[in-house]
């Protein structure tokens, strides 16, 4: 069974991750951090780059890291396509050491969590790369599902697509670790494939303590990508920080 961000993955043609959704995005990151003109912006966890080339295309100078190499092709293909200049390297978070630091530094969707790393020690020395490539007072946004809706709303299992062409996914939860285990089982005219996913799911004080043991001071907390405050209902979170 392959690994979700290897080549292939199901990641790649996610149908939810859509580029409008993408601008919405960036527009609501841009005006809560805020980023000013031609910041140098780093991308935790950068995936196939979508959110790295749309900062790029509004003129910000990004890098983009991922330890999966079959992202980081992805990310550079379509960068090349966009017709856009954005550096991304294959590494992990916690092996990272910029040579300049950063105005402001993102790290998105489930990569907070994501296994590996596995446990809380790993996790702050992620969000301690971050602090460290952060230039004093630069800004940092993190955005994770919440724990307790996220599991309101788990499917044990879903199917997309036709008859001949088609993902299944089967899902679990261990209450003991807070990971969920994802397993794909694709189907297409030129065969089938296997993939799994394990993420970790987070408290909003399991958030807080990991920001505050890696010195990042939380400056607002929102309701995911929209101007409401967090609240125990909110299926993301998105917090916003400062070094």
């Amino acid at each position: 069974m392959k690994d979700f961000f290897s080549d292939g993955s199901p990641f790649l043609r996610h149908p939810l991750l859509t580029a409008e959704r993408t601008r919405q995005e960036i527009d609501f990151l841009v005006d809560a951090l805020p980023l000013r003109p031609g910041a140098r912006v780093l991308d935790v966890g950068c995936g196939f780059g979508r959110h790295s080339v749309e900062l790029a295309r509004r003129n910000h100078h990004v890098l983009g890291i991922d330890p999966a190499a079959a992202m980081i092709r992805a990310a550079r293909q379509n960068a090349q396509e966009a017709g856009l200049d954005v550096n991304f390297q294959q590494v992990a978070a916690e092996g990272y050491f910029p040579a300049q630091p950063f105005d402001a530094a993102l790290c998105l969707f489930t990569t907070l969590g994501q296994l590996p790393p596995a446990s809380d020690d790993d996790n702050r020395d992620l969000l301690m790369t971050v602090f460290n490539a952060l230039k004093e007072g630069g800004r940092f946004a993190l955005e994770l599902p919440q724990k307790e809706p996220a599991l309101d709303a788990l499917k044990p299992s879903d199917r997309f697509g036709g008859d001949t062409a088609y993902a299944e996914v089967q899902r679990s939860f261990d209450d003991q670790t807070g990971i969920v285990t994802e397993q794909f089982h694709i189907v297409s005219p030129d065969g089938a494939r296997n993939y799994h996913l394990r993420y970790r799911l987070f408290t909003r004080q399991d958030v807080i303590g990991l920001l505050a043991a890696a010195g990042l001071q939380i400056l607002k907390s929102y309701d995911g990508y929209n101007p409401a405050d967090l609240s125990g209902d909110s299926p993301a979170m998105l917090f916003v920080c400062a070094k």
